[in-house]
C-alpha cells in the first residue's frame, strides 16, 4: 500500500504517482502536517520543525520543545495554546473543552470509509489506500478517528473523522470540522462561488489576508448563496496553469468553509459543519462519523483541478448512462396542464423523435398557482379525469418515457396532511408557523415521515409507471425543531435532516434501482457532491436564457462534470430577462450536458422544427461519446466575462466538441483564434472538412468567425482524420 512510515522521525507519507499527503507524528504526541502536493519519494528529506517558544505563547515543556501556537498541526482545538479556528470544539459534561487530542496509533486499509448514513463516496472497484489516525482523551474516553481516503489513481484525498465516546459520561460536540489543513504561507488566492436564485455559481478570486475568510450555509441546504468549497491557488494561476487546491464537502445542508492567516503568516484551511447550528450529543458508547471532505491538488491550473473534482463526481453518480432528452410543461405551461395538453405534447415530442415527457408542476389537487395545495399528491381530477397512467401508456407506446415532478420535503396547511399531522413539520413549540412560498418543511428526522414519504412516491411510481422524478425544494428552513428530540438534542435537527433525506434517497434508488431522478432546488441551489451520489442529473437554474446559462455552466464547470447538467432549450424572448436569443445558440448551449426542452414545441415553424430535428439527432450521436468526456474552460472569466469558449475531448482523445460564443457583436468584423490546448499533438482532426494537426490547433487554434449578430455560438465536431 502507498504508505511509508519513518519509526524514526514520526514521518507518514501517503502517496501515489501523482501526490504526497506528508504527517509527522510529533514527539509521539500530535499530528502535525508537514507536505500536500506534487509527489516526494522521501519525505525524510524535510527539514525538521522549528523549535523553541514564541512571545507570550503557552510554555514549551521539556518533552515537547515546540510551541503550539505556531505549530501546523493536522487537527486542533482551543484551550490548550492553539488560538486559531479550531477543527472540533468538544465540551464534557462539566461544560469544559477537551484539549488537543493525544496520538495513540494508526492503522492503513485497501477500504474506504463510505459510512451508511452518508453518501457513498467511492464506487466499487475503485482502488484506495485509507490511512487512519488514532486520537484519544483519557480522562473522557473519548477516541477520535482522522481519516485519510487516498484514490490510487488520482490526486485527491477524502478527510473525515470520527468520533466515539467510551466513557460513561456523554459529551457535547459543538463544532466537528471534516477537514483541517495548515499551510506554511499565505501566498495564495481564495477561489468562492456565490449567487442566488436565477444567478448560481458566480465565480470569484481574492487574495488572501490576515483574519479569516469565511463561506457558509445558515439555510439548511448547501446554497446557492455559497457553495460547500473553497480552493486555494497561487497568485499566478491560470486556467492552464499554475498550482491549486480545493476542497468541497460531500454533504447537502449547512456548512462552512474558512482559510485564516495568522500572525506568522501562516493559513489554516477548515470545512465542515457550520457550527452555529450545528451540536451533537455524543453519549456514552455511541459514535458520531463527520460528511467526507474532498481534498484535490493539480499542478495544471484551475482547469487541471477541476478534472481530478469531475472525475470524483463521475464516479459518484448512480450511473453515467446517458439521460433521455427531455421535454418539460412548465416554461410553456407553468400550473396551466391538464390531460389534453400533455397528449398533445406526448405526440409532438414523438414527432421531432424527442426521448422523454415531463409533466412539472401543477398536476395534483389544488395546485393552480405557488400557493396551491402540496403535500397530498393526489393527481387532479379535473385536469386529469383518467389520471396519469393513460398519459404514460401513452408516452411508453410512442417511445418515450415519462416523468412527473414532485416537492416531496414540502407541505401547505391546507393539505390534509397537515391536518392529520401537524407535528410532522419542522416548527418551533409554542411559536406561530413561518412559511416560505406558502410551504412548511416536513421533518425529515422522523421515521413516520420518511416511510409516509417513502409509500407515497413508490405508489405514484407504480401505478404511473414512472420512468424519471424531478426532486424539487423550493424553500429553505425555518424553526428547526421539533416535539421528538429532547431539548437538548434539538441542536441535532439540522444535521438528522440531511441525515434523513439521504436515508430516503438511498431507499427509493435501492427500490428503483433504474428511476431517472432529476435534483432542482429553485434551480441548482443544492448542487452539492452530496446529492450527486443519488441524483442524476441536476437542473442548473431556473434562468434558461442562453447567455446567463452559459456564465452558470461555466461556474459549476469548476467543480461538477457537464454528465450531471440538466440544460434545456427555452423560448425567445427569455420569460425572465426579456433576452431575444438565436435558436441555434440555444441548442448548442443545450447540447453541452443532458439536451432537453422548456418550450411550446407547436410554435416552432417548419424551418425551426427542422433545426430543432436535425440538432436532436446529432445530440444523439454525440451524447454517448461525450458523456464522460474531459471538459475544459478555454478562456478565463477574469478576461473575458462575456466570452465562454469550452472544450469536451474523449478519453481516447480521438474526438472533440468545441462550444463558443462572444455575447455581444461588434461592427468591426475580426475573427478570432481559440487555441484548444488540450487535444493529442500527434493525432490529426477534421474541422469543417480539413484536416489540422493536434498541435497546430493546440497552439494556434482554431479560426472563430466573426459574429453576425447577437449572441451567437459556435458548436464544432472535431472528428478523427485517420
Amino acid at each position: 500500500m502507498p504508505v511509508k512510515v519513518d519509526p524514526e522521525t514520526g514521518l507518514i507519507n501517503l502517496f501515489n504517482d501523482q501526490i504526497s499527503y506528508v504527517i509527522q507524528i510529533l514527539k509521539n504526541r500530535y499530528p502535525v502536517h508537514r507536505y500536500f502536493g506534487a509527489v516526494l519519494t522521501d519525505a525524510t528529506e524535510l527539514a525538521p520543525l522549528p523549535s523553541g517558544n514564541h512571545a507570550f505563547a503557552a510554555d514549551t515543556q521539556p518533552d515537547f520543545p515546540y510551541s503550539v501556537t505556531s505549530l501546523p498541526l493536522e487537527y486542533s482545538t482551543i484551550g490548550s495554546g492553539d488560538y486559531r479556528q479550531p477543527g472540533y470544539l468538544i465540551e464534557t459534561p462539566a461544560n469544559q473543552l477537551l484539549p488537543i487530542l493525544t496520538y495513540v496509533g494508526m492503522r492503513v486499509t485497501d477500504q474506504p470509509i463510505n459510512p451508511d448514513q452518508l453518501p457513498p463516496t467511492v464506487a466499487a472497484g475503485t482502488d484506495v489506500t485509507t490511512l487512519v489516525l488514532h486520537l484519544a482523551d483519557t480522562v473522557t474516553g473519548l477516541k477520535l478517528a482522522l481519516n485519510y481516503t487516498l484514490f490510487d489513481h488520482s490526486p485527491l484525498i477524502l478527510r473525515s473523522t470520527t468520533l466515539t465516546n467510551t466513557g460513561q459520561q456523554p459529551l457535547t460536540v459543538q463544532t466537528l470540522n471534516s477537514l483541517q489543513l495548515d499551510l506554511a504561507d499565505d501566498h495564495y488566492d481564495a477561489l468562492t462561488f456565490s449567487g442566488t436564485h436565477a444567478h448560481e455559481a458566480n465565480p470569484t478570486l481574492a487574495p488572501l489576508r490576515p483574519g479569516i475568510q469565511c463561506q457558509r450555509s445558515l439555510r439548511g441546504t448547501s446554497g446557492p448563496q455559497q457553495q460547500p468549497f473553497m480552493g486555494l491557488a497561487r497568485p499566478h494561476a491560470t486556467e492552464f496553469s499554475g498550482e491549486v487546491l480545493g476542497t468541497a464537502l460531500v454533504w447537502s445542508g449547512n456548512f462552512q468553509a474558512a482559510v485564516e492567516v495568522d500572525q506568522y503568516a501562516h493559513s489554516r484551511l477548515t470545512l465542515g459543519l457550520e457550527p452555529t447550528t450545528f451540536q451533537w450529543q455524543l453519549a456514552a458508547g455511541t459514535s458520531f462519523q463527520s460528511p467526507e471532505a474532498v481534498l484535490a491538488w493539480s499542478d495544471a491550473g484551475f482547469n487541471g483541478l477541476s478534472q481530478v473534482f469531475h472525475d470524483f463526481g463521475n464516479q459518484l453518480q448512480p450511473t453515467l448512462a446517458t439521460s433521455p432528452i427531455a421535454i418539460n410543461t412548465w416554461e410553456s405551461n407553468f400550473f396551466d396542464v391538464n390531460a389534453t395538453k400533455v397528449s398533445q405534447l406526448i405526440q409532438q415530442a414523438a414527432d421531432l423523435d424527442l426521448e422523454m415527457v415531463v409533466v412539472d408542476d401543477g398536476w395534483f389537487f389544488n395546485r393552480n398557482g405557488e400557493n396551491g395545495q402540496l403535500g397530498d399528491w393526489q393527481v387532479d381530477p379535473v385536469k386529469f379525469p383518467q389520471g396519469l397512467r393513460p398519459l404514460a401508456d401513452q408516452a411508453h407506446q410512442q417511445g418515450l418515457k415519462f416523468g412527473l415532478w414532485l416537492e416531496p420535503e414540502m407541505i401547505t396547511t391546507n393539505s390534509a396532511l397537515y391536518r392529520e399531522h401537524p407535528d410532522w413539520v419542522l416548527h418551533y413549540q409554542q411559536r406561530a408557523p413561518i412559511t416560505a412560498r406558502h410551504q412548511l418543511v416536513l421533518d425529515l428526522f422522523q421515521t413516520a415521515v420518511r416511510q409516509h414519504l417513502l409509500t407515497t412516491i413508490t405508489g405514484l411510481i407504480e401505478t404511473n409507471q414512472l420512468d424519471y422524478l424531478k426532486w424539487d425544494m423550493n424553500r429553505h428552513l425555518t424553526q428547526v425543531g421539533n416535539d421528538w428530540l429532547p431539548s437538548s438534542q434539538q441542536g441535532e435537527l439540522y444535521t438528522r435532516y440531511v441525515l434523513g433525506l439521504y436515508t430516503l434517497l438511498n431507499q427509493l434508488r435501492a427500490r428503483f434501482p433504474e428511476l431517472i431522478i432529476e435534483n432542482c432546488s429553485a434551480g441548482g441551489g443544492r448542487l452539492d457532491f452530496g446529492m450527486l451520489a443519488y441524483t442524476n442529473q441536476t437542473w442548473l437554474s431556473d434562468l434558461t436564457d442562453p447567455v446567463d446559462r452559459a456564465k452558470i455552466e461555466n461556474g459549476f464547470s469548476y467543480l461538477f462534470p457537464p454528465s450531471c447538467f440538466s440544460t434545456h432549450v427555452s423560448a425567445s424572448p427569455n420569460g425572465q430577462n426579456g433576452r431575444f436569443t438565436p435558436l441555434q445558440t440555444r441548442l448548442n448551449l443545450a447540447t453541452i450536458g443532458n439536451l432537453g426542452f422548456e418550450m411550446a414545441l407547436d410554435t416552432l415553424t417548419p424551418a425551426e422544427r427542422q433545426v430543432v430535428m436535425t440538432q436532436i439527432k446529432q445530440a444523439k450521436v454525440w451524447q454517448p461519446r461525450f458523456n464522460n468526456a474531459r471538459f475544459y474552460r478555454l478562456t478565463d472569466w477574469r478576461d473575458q466575462p462575456d466570452c465562454q469558449a469550452w472544450l469536451l475531448v474523449t478519453r481516447d482523445q480521438r474526438q472533440a466538441l468545441c462550444f463558443y460564443t462572444t455575447g455581444l457583436s461588434s461592427a468591426v468584423k475580426v475573427p478570432t483564434q481559440l487555441p484548444l490546448h488540450y487535444l493529442a499533438d500527434q493525432r490529426h482532426y477534421l474541422v469543417h472538412g480539413h484536416s489540422f494537426s493536434g498541435q497546430t490547433l493546440n497552439h494556434v487554434g482554431l479560426t472563430m468567425p466573426p459574429a453576425k449578430q447577437d449572441f451567437e455560438s459556435q458548436l464544432l465536431w472535431l472528428q478523427p482524420a485517420e
